[in-house]
């Protein structure tokens, strides 16, 4: 009976996990993952760039629901946000996925209980 109650809980937890597209959709399609990123120097990398400079609207405070609190109360996200910028900026898709995956580990160790049953602004 035991056993039977912890792989229920352990299949529950995987079925929960949340991925970069439940988390932040928009930013999970601009870093999809073809790895193609806007050509260096163009609009649309200036453009992006310059949402990923604000702390509301980068990858980080889309999955805060579009607010910069989380700059405040978790100092990780915090980093999180200013690294995507960077490693968005000088192109470096490595680092790019690895900070999507810290994200999303993040992201349902510690967040997604206290957003999970909120309707999601998109």
């Amino acid at each position: 009976m035991v056993q039977t109650q912890v792989a229920f809980e352990s299949t529950k937890k995987q079925q929960e996990a949340l991925t970069l597209r439940n988390i932040s959709p928009k930013w999970a399609r601009r870093l999809g993952e073809r790895q193609e990123l806007p050509v260096p120097m163009s609009i649309t990398l200036l453009r992006r760039y310059f949402e990923l400079k604000r702390a509301s609207r980068c990858v980080v405070g889309e999955a805060h629901r579009y607010s910069a609190s989380y700059m405040y109360d978790c100092r990780e996200c915090d980093e999180m946000g200013w690294r995507f910028m960077l490693y968005f900026t000088v192109h470096s898709f490595s680092k790019l996925e690895e900070y999507k995956q810290r994200l999303v580990n993040k992201w349902n160790k510690e967040h997604a209980r206290s957003t999970r049953g909120q309707d999601r602004l998109w």
